[in-house]
């Protein structure tokens, strides 16, 4: 008697299999990076729920631009909106990720911020989006514009983790939306610690919720 295999669909079916609404979010399944389907659609629903016509994303970690996609995507109908990605496209990483980070680059045919950009042209929001290539503490000190949605997946060691939260959360909006990547995380243990040491202690973060990987909330009014 033959053994049936199990059926194996691919991220697009599985995509489209959420609603024909997410099909404009095709290009983020042909982008090298980690991000499930769900998590794919929580950052665009996210983007899309913001309510301000001039409202403003950030980034921390870009990698290729699979997240960034999506979120770019979710802002597309707010007409001044936009997104803001903070990386130092160096292929850098923490010590559990850095030798995987700098094999895939270095199989790229030219800088890691080119592939960025091209990913983003290619996908149809480069437009939406202000690249500021360096490390995201550099970038805060000078940054002083309030945010709408926050993304935190850069550096997953804790003290790289924590110190992005230290610096960013201040920065958004009340009501403002927070997103962490890889909370949940076999490897990294960086993010879930400062989401139950520090995040779970603090009041101000209403709604609070997981989709696969990610930790989402809200700043409280």
């Amino acid at each position: 008697m033959q053994t049936r295999r199990p059926l194996r669909i691919g991220t697009r079916a599985r995509l489209l299999w959420r609603g024909l609404r997410y099909r404009e979010l095709l290009p983020f399944a042909s982008v090298n990076g980690w991000l499930t389907v769900d998590e794919a659609i929580a950052l665009y629903e996210s983007a899309r729920s913001l309510e301000r016509s001039d409202a403003l994303a950030v980034e921390i970690g870009c990698w290729q631009g699979k997240s960034s996609i999506c979120l770019a995507k979710g802002l597309a109908q707010r007409p001044d909106a936009r997104l803001v990605c903070i990386d130092p496209f160096d292929a850098s990483g923490d010590e559990a990720s850095s030798d995987e980070y700098r094999d895939r680059a270095d199989t790229l045919q030219g800088p890691l911020r080119s592939t960025f950009e091209d990913n983003l042209t290619t996908a149809g929001v480069r437009d939406r989006v202000e690249v500021r290539p360096g490390l995201s503490h550099e970038v805060a000190a000078d940054f002083d514009e309030p945010i709408d949605l926050l993304f935190l997946d850069g550096d997953h060691a804790y003290e790289s983790i924590l110190r992005d939260y230290q610096d960013w959360a201040p920065k958004l909006r009340p009501g403002g939306l927070l997103l962490m990547h890889d909370v949940v995380h076999e490897v990294h243990d960086g993010p879930r610690r400062v989401v139950e040491e520090v995040i779970e202690r603090e009041s101000f973060w209403t709604e609070r919720r997981y989709v696969d990987s990610m930790f989402l909330a809200r700043k409280s009014d």
